[in-house]
């Protein structure tokens, strides 16, 4: 006779038990997912922001501001790299052993900044010279080309018409029977001077007398990439420079390439000076967010340290002879130990400030919802249990151990937990292609195993003969009860208490997130579910009284089940509580920075419109006057660096030079208007100025201020800076006193006021068309749209909308998985109620009562919170790094957003009522009344 085998295993009964109600698990399992996918996606999302934020940062300024560079006006070393370089023969030859020192420089430096760093490229510019056609008429435009020599013209230029420059074997000044020097020239440039190719001309140095050398130009260039950041080192390289002084006749500067193999009879002549750049493009691609702390520091080590170009020394040049009479002879540098400088390391500094604000804002954001939705995953855990909890007791009852449930519990868990974490982690990496590394797979796998914990913790609560009830024999917890609400108190108001005082001098643009930052939202929230835990039952039992000896039996049965057997615990109170928080405070940052935005916007335009970028005519400024819509016009006449003599030493500042009356009365009425004193416009010993709080410092500690050697007095001065300068250090002085101070009025920039009424768009458009359009027209508006297009702008607006949607979405699920753990008292009691004549819209409110006192104050506890924390949190993050402004914007509160908020939140868990009060209530009902007439 065969044994019997049960086909009943372990396991077998575990499929049953997750076959016969699958819903909790299921859920469980689209928690964890979630939880895993945010996990993995937030970290690289935020990577992709701060790196596309970077990108845009870096894309402002001239690649030449970013690219490290030394500027020497030594002679270049002589000599080939022995086979390092990777220029042509003959160009190596000259150029190869400054190309291999160069090359062996940023081979040493260390990762990541060798990375980004491209190969190095140099360019010798000289003095200008004079070019004048034989028929040129005295007194008419002049033409001052610019020798240079590009070691890599043919990578950087294409022929356009003509042939190349041949290589110049003669010396300066020239022989009997020496070629011409051949240069080329860019298009633009020789048609501006009128050098057509294959014509000759003399090149003449007024410092140099005799080195006339006779030069042709042997043909035109275009650029092969007009884009390429060399064209950003090679000033007036593709277009030509045009001086002009009041009525003096224009100068036509631009740089003449000649054949780089064979420039150095120019560094024969001592009197020919020139300049050689060498620097390492930037390879702005090759640069991550993640990297830029580490950047910074490199930059500033390569930049304190000199790096070896040349051997240095002297070498003696040829005497210069004239007509057989030697003028003189002497002997010249060569480069040897340089440094390189470059404004990269700024501008990632400032990169990584506004990366430091960005996350602490998203910490606020994230940490209060992330709370919750460990809760909820609690929750989610307690519903399980619940729905096993039948056939666990039936097991334990007939014998199993409490290690066997436990392990059942927790196997059940990691079945769906695990595949779960792993699909919404994969997830994640698809949707979010940054790089953040594995601290989003690490929080992934805690929430797999989360849930095994709480389900196998929950094994020794499993009693087949006892079921203790929730109402009662909650006492003995009161007294741990207390020291943990004190607790968490105290931490909140010690916390709160650290940030106020830190205030922006430790901001998060300074320090970046840190703990305390990211924890007081979530301890301010705890502290108001203490709060509404402690003082919700107060005014409740006073209702219960009152209903007491009312005839309704519905709401005294729920308001005494609401204070007697509450459901609405810790989680529910959280969730809400957290939800309407950072709804409030999502939508309290949300106007914050849209009123900074605007305000910084309008602050930087300075008027209604402004037109700026080119010189503009007396015909053009009429016509901005004359716009249908312009009520007045203020034109900045002049703005030019001029040295102010202070101390002993001189600094360079701005001079912007405006008539005052105009001014006024284009900035009438704005907040942001510049305080123009009276005294501008009196004439006196000294030149009356506005200046910059940091120049009228300077000024004021000096007994005799100079201005471009002319006396000056400071009658006023501004915090902030002028929207008609990009720099800290400026003056600002009325047209009458600019006689000697600048050398002409030359407008290039208007600022414009409308009529009231006027559209600012027409008016923009019509001014565009008669400043042309290389001039750059914006109002208020325009900048605004700038701004918030910008990555940190759209970035913000996404996250708070996606914390607001999250936390009603968790704060709905709290309350829904919260009257799914009730059901069980619910179930005992409705099938009472319903001999007594209770209907389905009984039950209903029977559950709308046992979370609705608790929704509604905590809801008004979540406004206090979510009001709070903008003046607690935002108070040690930079916000400009938002708004584009320089001045931290004031936090604005609007009532009617917040009490929109607070509707919405009561919405929500109106909504979760109704769901969990209509999914089976009545089923349930039907089988508690089975279950009660059972036994």
């Amino acid at each position: 006779m065969s044994a019997h085998r049960s086909r009943l295993s372990g396991t077998a009964l575990s499929f049953r038990r997750f076959a016969a109600a699958p819903g909790p698990s299921i859920l469980l399992a689209m928690l964890v997912l979630v939880a895993a996918f945010t996990a993995t996606a937030v970290p690289r999302l935020i990577a992709t922001l701060h790196t596309d934020s970077l990108r845009q940062q870096l894309a402002g300024p001239a690649p030449a501001a970013l690219d490290p560079t030394a500027a020497f006006v030594e002679t270049p070393a002589f000599g080939d790299s022995a086979g390092a370089s990777t220029l042509p023969s003959d160009v190596g030859a000259v150029w190869g052993a400054q190309e291999a020192a160069a090359l062996a420089a940023r081979d040493a430096l260390p990762s990541p900044l060798r990375d980004v760093l491209g190969a190095p490229l140099a360019l010798t510019v000289f003095d200008p010279a004079s070019a004048l056609p034989a028929t040129a008429a005295a007194g008419g435009t002049t033409y001052s080309p610019q020798v240079a020599v590009d070691p890599r013209l043919h990578e950087h230029v294409e022929l356009v018409e003509g042939d190349w420059p041949a290589a110049f074997d003669g010396s300066l000044p020239p022989s009997d029977g020496d070629d011409p020097l051949e240069i080329v020239l860019a298009a633009p440039v020789a048609e501006a001077m009128a050098w057509q190719p294959g014509e000759t001309r003399m090149l003449a140095y007024d410092d140099a007398p005799g080195a006339d050398v006779p030069t042709r130009l042997s043909g035109t260039v275009a650029p092969l990439d007009a884009d390429d950041g060399f064209w950003s080192h090679a000033l007036n390289g593709l277009e030509p420079s045009i001086k002009q002084i009041g009525n003096a006749p224009p100068d036509i500067t631009g740089l003449a390439f000649v054949d780089p193999a064979s420039w150095t009879p120019f560094r024969t002549v001592e009197r020919i000076a020139a300049q050689t750049q060498v620097w390492f493009p930037v390879e702005l691609d090759e640069i991550r967010a993640a990297d830029s702390p580490e950047l910074i520091a490199q930059l500033s080590t390569f930049a304190s340290t000199a790096v070896v170009l040349g051997p240095g020394g002297w070498i003696e040049l040829d005497p210069l002879t004239v007509d057989g009479v030697e003028r003189w002879s002497g002997s010249a540098a060569v480069a040897d130990r340089v440094g390189f400088t470059s404004d990269l390391r700024t501008e990632l500094e400032t990169a990584v400030a506004e990366a430091a604000a960005v996350d602490a804002v998203l910490a606020a954001l994230v940490s209060g919802p992330a709370g919750v939705a460990v809760a909820v995953l609690v929750l989610a855990a307690r519903v399980v249990f619940e729905r096993r909890r039948p056939g666990l007791e039936l097991e334990a009852a007939r014998g199993a151990s409490t290690g066997r449930l436990r392990t059942t519990l927790a196997g059940e868990a990691l079945a769906v937990s695990v595949p779960a974490a792993l699909l919404g982690g994969a997830a994640g990496m698809l949707v979010a292609t940054g790089d953040a590394g594995a601290g989003g797979w690490i929080v992934a796998a805690i929430f797999a195993l989360v849930p095994a914990a709480l389900l196998a913790g929950q094994a020794g609560a499993l009693s087949p003969l006892r079921r203790q009830r929730s109402d009662l024999g909650a006492g003995g917890a009161g007294r741990f009860r207390w020291i943990g609400e004190v607790l968490v108190v105290a931490l909140a108001a010690v916390a709160l208490g650290l940030l106020l005082q830190r205030g922006l001098s430790t901001a998060a643009a300074a320090t970046g997130i840190d703990p305390l930052l990211a924890a007081v939202p979530l301890l301010l929230a705890l502290a108001a579910c203490v709060l509404v835990l402690r003082l919700y039952p107060l005014p409740l039992r006073s209702l219960v009284a009152r209903l007491r000896r009312s005839r309704g039996l519905v709401s005294f049965v729920g308001a005494a089940r609401a204070l007697r057997d509450p459901a609405a615990g810790l989680v529910p109170v959280l969730a809400v509580v957290v939800g309407v928080a950072v709804a409030t405070f999502s939508s309290v940052l949300l106007a914050t920075v849209e009123t900074g935005t605007s305000t910084a916007a309008a602050a930087r335009i300075g008027a209604d419109l402004r037109v700026s970028g080119l010189p503009f005519t007396t015909e053009q400024l009429d016509g901005f006057a004359a716009v249908d819509g312009v009520a007045a016009t203020a034109p900045v006449y002049a703005s030019r660096t001029a040295p102010l003599a202070v101390d002993g030493h001189k600094e360079s500042v701005t001079v912007l030079v405006v008539d005052v009356a105009e001014l006024e009365a284009v900035q009438a009425g704005r907040p942001d208007a510049l305080e123009l004193p009276a005294a501008l416009t009196e004439s006196g010993s000294a030149i009356p100025v506005l200046a910059s709080s940091s120049v009228a410092a300077d000024i004021a500690a000096e007994p005799d201020p100079e201005l471009d050697g002319r006396p000056v007095e400071v009658v006023g001065s501004r915090e902030t800076p002028t929207p008609f300068s990009d720099r800290d250090a400026w003056v600002l002085v009325d047209r009458s006193q600019a006689d000697g101070l600048v050398p002409t009025l030359v407008p290039r920039a208007v600022v414009v006021r409308l009529e009231p009424g006027a559209d600012p768009d027409a008016v923009a458009a019509a001014v565009q068309e008669i400043a042309g359009v290389d001039a750059i027209v914006q109002t208020p508006g325009m900048l605004e749209a700038e701004l918030a297009e910008r990555p940190v702008g759209a970035g913000l607006a996404f996250a708070l909308t996606a914390a607001i949607v999250v936390s009603s979405l968790l704060t709905a699920l709290a309350i829904v998985l919260t009257l799914i753990v009730g059901r069980p008292g619910r179930a005992a009691l409705l099938p009472l109620l319903t001999t007594l004549g209770l209907g389905r819209r009984g039950e209903r409110a029977l559950v709308a009562w046992e979370i609705g006192p608790m929704t509604i104050v905590a809801a008004v506890a979540g406004i206090g919170v979510g009001v709070l924390l903008p003046f607690a949190v935002l108070a040690g993050i930079d916000l400009t790094a938002f708004t584009g402004g320089d001045v931290q914007p004031a936090i604005i509160v609007d009532p009617l957003l917040v009490v929109a908020v607070a509707g919405g939140a009561l919405a929500v868990a109106a909504l979760a009522v109704a769901i969990a009060g209509g999914v089976g209530d009545r089923q349930d009902a039907a089988r508690a009344m089975r279950k009660e007439t059972e036994g």
